[in-house]
């Protein structure tokens, strides 16, 4: 499986493009237009910490998958080779 690496870092790009994109679009639809340029900033920023908090989690979560898989497609291919 010498794809995977390539496979796991679209998905890793994908992932966290989609999860940034689902934020801010909570945040723009439950947050009212800001008053101020403080409040600006505020939601800006919040929507980068939420953002990145949550792309990293899915980063993990992406990588636990792909090592499973590669565990799983190695002990299926050992088992191929052993029959």
């Amino acid at each position: 499986m010498s794809q995977l690496p390539i496979l796991k870092l679209a998905t890793h790009i994908v992932a966290s493009v989609g999860v940034s994109k689902v934020v801010n679009d909570m945040i723009s639809n439950n947050v009212n237009s800001p008053q101020t340029t403080a409040d600006a900033v505020k939601i800006w920023t919040g929507s980068i910490v939420l953002g990145s908090m949550v792309a990293e989690q899915a980063s993990k979560h992406v990588s636990t998958r792909f090592d499973e898989l590669a565990a799983w497609y190695a002990s299926r291919k050992a088992d191929t080779a052993a029959a």
